[in-house]
């Protein structure tokens, strides 16, 4: 049986889609699966057991060609995309994105079954041969992405995960940290301050306090994480520290960010990607959440806690800027605030450290 999966992006998004493979995998135990994935998040399935094929579409770097006049080269990548698309034939389509970008996939795909949901947004209910029942969009995406497994009959489905990254990654790591000079011996605390969206940055002062206290308290630490895109913020914080913080920004794959974080006694982070990746792969976490809703797209699992304030205005979903030109969702989180549930997570590892 072959199976073709659609989800795009964003990183968080598509590790809460992960949920699904196992299920599916169970359901359907001969079952060939192809992920189809946008470029930016499509490391994060390189090593994940369980997909036997992943089409990238690169369809951000096509309309940057576009612009800049290079048609004919876009022609020839789409039309290779396309071809690699539809030389299978699939028994099941799944479009868990509900975009129109993903009801095309599912539209030029040969497929026998195109299911997505109901109430899908931007008219890709068009593209679909079945329509599961509509999803709660207040409901966690994990739980949302499970009414198509419902459809196909698959009642109560276990979430669990694979690893995501693989020895190669783990040797990768290994020398990464030895080169920086992170001693193994004391205890490790990743952060990820930054964040596609304005809104959900925590101030930077704050974020530099928190660092301080913790290598000055716990005698720990930290290695601040993020894209290349997010070196210069991460550079500009680790500058203003009064300790050496550890700035591995864009040296990292996300395979070997997973891994990182698995190394890690801690991840304190804003809402992103690698928040759902640590949650996936049951590491600690610390998330700072305003201007977005932890019981739609917050961690999910055991070792997890959000320190959010509920304000009226929150959340917004808001991406560049404060509708009310304030953003207290995020500004009003303390440092103290942080620095507390990160020590009760601290001392539980101190006190089992070897």
């Amino acid at each position: 049986m072959d199976i073709l999966i659609i989800r795009l992006s964003a990183i968080g998004d598509v590790v809460h889609a992960l949920s699904v493979l196992a299920p599916l995998k169970k359901h359907f135990p001969d079952s060939n699966i192809t992920w189809v994935i946008e470029e930016e998040a499509a490391d994060i399935l390189k090593s994940y057991s369980g997909i036997d094929r992943v089409i990238v579409s690169r369809r951000k770097k096509w309309l940057r060609q576009l612009k800049s006049g290079q048609v004919m080269k876009v022609l020839h990548q789409v039309t290779t995309f396309v071809k690699t698309l539809r030389s299978v034939e699939y028994d099941l389509v799944l479009d868990f994105q509900g975009l129109f970008k993903s009801g095309v996939i599912s539209l030029i795909s040969h497929g026998k079954r195109k299911v997505g949901y109901k109430n899908a947004r931007e008219g890709s209910t068009f593209f679909y041969s079945e329509k599961a029942p509509a999803t709660d969009f207040n409901a966690h995406a994990i739980k949302r992405h499970q009414v198509i497994l419902k459809h196909l009959g698959i009642n109560d489905p276990e979430i669990s995960y694979e690893p995501f990254f693989n020895r190669s990654d783990e040797r990768s790591v290994d020398n990464l940290l030895d080169n920086i000079g992170v001693d193994r011996k004391k205890l490790i605390v990743t952060v990820h301050p930054a964040a596609t969206w304005k809104t959900k940055i925590w101030p930077k002062e704050k974020i530099v306090e928190l660092c301080d206290r913790l290598v000055n308290e716990f005698s720990c630490q930290v290695v601040l994480v993020g894209s290349y895109a997010e070196k210069p913020f991460l550079t500009d914080l680790a500058s203003r520290s009064k300790n050496k913080l550890k700035n591995v920004a864009g040296k990292t794959e996300l395979s070997e960010l997973a891994c990182l974080i698995s190394k890690s006694d801690l991840l304190v982070t804003t809402d992103s990607g690698p928040m759902h990746i640590a949650c996936a792969s049951a590491s600690p976490v610390v998330a700072i959440m305003g201007p977005t809703a932890p019981w739609r797209t917050g961690p999910f699992g055991d070792d997890y806690r959000v320190v959010r304030h509920e304000l009226s205005c929150s959340p917004c979903f808001k991406r560049n800027e404060c509708p009310l030109g304030h953003h207290k969702c995020m500004e009003e989180i303390s440092v103290e605030e942080v620095f507390k549930t990160c020590c009760n997570w601290l001392k539980k590892s101190k006190s089992n450290f070897r």
